[in-house]
């Protein structure tokens, strides 16, 4: 019999509260035990949202976490709330795991954040900024501001500013230039850019003449100055996703979510 410990989170809809009082039953039956401040798995019933909200305090954790979508968006799911066949096998088989990328903010050598979908710096009005990848000079950007996604993250703020869909067996990350200013006295490459994980991308003397922030995962968390240098690379998260990372699935979840509806 087994004696994992499970916690489980969810968001306040109506659907998500009837799953998991169904996976409480599921795990119970299994004996499993509930476990709030001591879990080796961390159930998720709602939609990418929910997802990033709760993720914040697993970033150095090794807890194995699962979503199951209720929501609209659900990329970061394996199963949806109408087919919970076989979930005790699939969660407790090691191959249903990926440990995600995640991007890794540095603000000048002393403050550390983490980006599960994206970090944007982005304007009231126009910000300048040096974008420097792997220690060569890029571009000296004029516009909104500048958004960079990791591969799971393209298909949400990404996608709607113009960027593009990465499948989840390529190995990149997405810089997306928003609003670039283009005129006569400066212009901006004004296109997304791919790149490999493993790229360091350094953003640097921020000019703006309105307040400019640092927003990750859709939280603003510091206001930036024009002093400030932004370090961005990889870093492979210590907690692991129960996650489908084969094409067929992929693709109809991009289907489900942006075309089928």
């Amino acid at each position: 019999m087994s004696t994992n410990a499970y916690w489980i989170v969810s968001n306040n809809h109506d659907l998500s509260k009837k799953i998991v009082k169904l996976i409480n039953s599921i795990l119970v039956k299994s004996k499993w035990v509930c476990n709030k401040n001591k879990h080796d798995y961390l159930i998720v019933v709602g939609g990418d949202g929910t997802y990033v909200r709760f993720l914040q305090k697993y970033y150095e954790k090794t807890t194995k976490i699962i979503c199951i979508n209720t929501g609209t968006v659900g990329f970061y799911s394996k199963f949806v709330s109408n087919h919970l066949k076989n979930f005790v096998k699939i969660i407790t088989n090691p191959s249903s795991y990926i440990h995600p990328q995640l991007l890794k903010i540095n603000i000048n050598n002393n403050l550390t954040y983490n980006a599960m979908n994206e970090l944007v710096v982005q304007s009231l009005n126009t910000v300048k900024m040096n974008i420097t990848i792997d220690d060569v000079p890029y571009e000296k950007y004029m516009g909104s501001g500048i958004l960079i996604a990791t591969r799971t993250g393209a298909t949400g703020q990404a996608k709607s500013n113009g960027g593009a869909i990465l499948f989840p067996n390529v190995d990149a990350m997405e810089l997306v230039e928003l609003a670039p200013t283009n005129h006569s006295k400066h212009h901006t490459f004004n296109a997304s850019a791919i790149l490999n994980s493993n790229a360091k991308i350094e953003l640097s003397d921020f000019i703006s003449a309105q307040r400019c922030d640092l927003i990750i995962d859709g939280m603003r968390v510091k206001h930036i100055r024009p002093n400030d240098r932004i370090v961005i690379t990889k870093q492979d998260a210590s907690f692991s996703l129960c996650f489908d990372e084969d094409i067929e699935g992929y693709i109809n979840k991009l289907q489900q979510t942006f075309i089928k509806g």
